[in-house]
């Protein structure tokens, strides 16, 4: 993997040298402590394009993105009187080229050590009709909607360092926000909110610890220190068309989400899957971890980094039999998490959890939190806040078309499957990353295969 020289990143320091070094928060020191050699914690954002990508114009333009996403170009480090922060440096990330189609390194997924090293990578893979832009980043970095930030930043300086281009204004960028980031949904409640947040964390944590759920990868062989990755990377599939638009009229009829139906369509699919795989359900708990974002009125000008909490779903195996039971159940309990972002109440115990000093505990590596995860990106160029022009199904940046964006979060013990929605105006698409050591290739299709089967079902189809 090449590294570009090392140069000043200047424009933005002003602002920047005001905030660093920025002290860690507890969402970040969750996901630096839970990293290690099998589980690194690394997340994936691909962007897809029609065309060639052009090197000199992509050098200009991720210097560019790489300016505004302080925390993809900074360093653990320890200060006096803050602990643990992060520290700026003017690094560039490293950039692996090839061609469009050549797989990843052998050092793909390593573990970052976040103290010597920036926590992104980026792999370009660029053919002469269609080409790609992996960002691989440790996940306390940045989050999902952090590196459509970033993204955004990346294709409207490409697109302005294009010749003959039309200039794009780029989004606006607030540095301050960053000292917000997990932290805003918790401030100042009032009496009421602050006691039904009390109940409602209690509840959650008495869940969490109570009701344990079955991990993916039971039954499976415990890990040894040289065990061998099967594979490397996601998996995508699309939902055909047809059935995309009949789900989304059928939700829409319903007043249900998108969202609900296919957390819904993923129990199911991996109820049967699991018990296929020899791993009886019975009444035992499936549990779906679902991340959220916090972000609100104005964030959208805040630098790439984390800023969600995460709500965590359970149902015995007897309720997900009964789809319609399943979904009946999980429409409010969905709303409710979306209508008070219920899901912050995990920040709030992760802090506590870290001024008692029991993170290491917690992330000892013998509990299961959950036996998957589910993010939903939705249309990514809808977020965007700089006016790229539309031209055929995509947003035309300098001489390419971006049409399309898939990723997942990373894999931890015991949660054995990470997916992601990533949609454009006419299509589902699901992606799937498997736990590397437990699964080969041809596992994860089967389980892909299956999750795209059963919502095409839900599609009536």
């Amino acid at each position: 993997m090449s590294q570009l020289a090392t140069q000043p990143i200047t424009e933005y320091d002003a602002q920047l040298e005001e905030l660093f070094p920025l002290p860690v928060n507890a969402v970040e020191k969750f996901m630096i402590h839970d990293g290690r050699p099998h589980y690194p914690m690394m997340c994936d954002v691909e962007l897809q394009f029609q065309g060639a990508i052009r090197r000199d114009t992509f050098d200009e333009a991720l210097a560019f993105a790489v300016a505004r996403a302080p925390l993809f170009r900074s360093v653990l480090g320890e200060d006096k009187k803050r602990g643990l922060t992060w520290q700026l440096t003017d690094r560039i990330p490293p950039v692996d080229w090839e061609d469009y189609g050549v797989s990843y390194s052998a050092q793909y997924d390593e573990l970052i050590d976040l103290r010597a090293d920036p926590g992104l990578r980026i792999y370009v893979r660029s053919g002469e009709e269609r080409s790609t832009i992996l960002l691989h980043f440790h996940h306390a970095t940045c989050d999902g909607l952090g590196a459509f930030v970033f993204a955004e930043d990346l294709l409207t300086a490409y697109h302005n360092a294009t010749p003959g281009a039309t200039h794009v204004k780029p989004r606006k960028w607030e540095s301050q926000r960053l000292n917000k980031r997990c932290t805003h949904a918790l401030d100042n409640p009032g009496l009421w909110r602050g006691l039904y947040d009390m109940q409602c964390g209690i509840r959650g944590a008495a869940n969490f610890f109570l009701e344990r759920p079955l991990p993916m990868t039971a039954g499976k062989l415990s890990l040894t220190k040289n065990a061998s990755r099967l594979q490397n990377g996601l998996i995508t599939m699309a939902v055909n068309p047809d059935a995309t638009k009949a789900l989304r009229t059928w939700t829409a009829a319903q007043k249900v989400t998108l969202n609900d139906v296919l957390l819904r369509d993923l129990f199911v699919a991996l109820h049967s899957w699991m018990n296929e795989q020899g791993t009886t359900v019975g009444s035992r708990r499936l549990r779906i971890l679902m991340p959220q974002s916090l972000r609100g009125r104005g964030d959208a000008a805040m630098p790439s980094t984390n800023d969600l909490g995460f709500a965590f779903l359970a149902r015995k195996g007897t309720l997900i039999e009964d789809r319609n039971a399943l979904l009946d159940s999980l429409t409010p309990e969905l709303a409710a998490i979306r209508k008070d972002n219920l899901s912050r109440h995990f920040i709030g115990g992760l802090e506590l959890v870290d001024k008692l000093g029991l993170l290491p505990w917690l992330l000892n590596g013998s509990s299961c939190f959950s036996t998957a995860v589910l993010t939903n990106f939705g249309n990514s160029w809808r977020r965007f806040q700089a006016k790229l022009p539309p031209g055929n199904g995509g947003l035309i940046a300098g001489n390419l078309i971006y049409d399309g964006l898939v990723g997942t979060p990373p894999c931890r013990p015991h949660t054995g499957a990470a997916f992601s929605v990533s949609t454009t105006s006419d299509q589902i698409f699901l992606s799937l990353k498997h736990d590397p050591y437990h699964y080969s290739r041809e596992e994860s299709v089967s389980l892909l295969t299956r999750y795209v089967e059963e919502v095409t079902r839900s599609a009536g189809l």
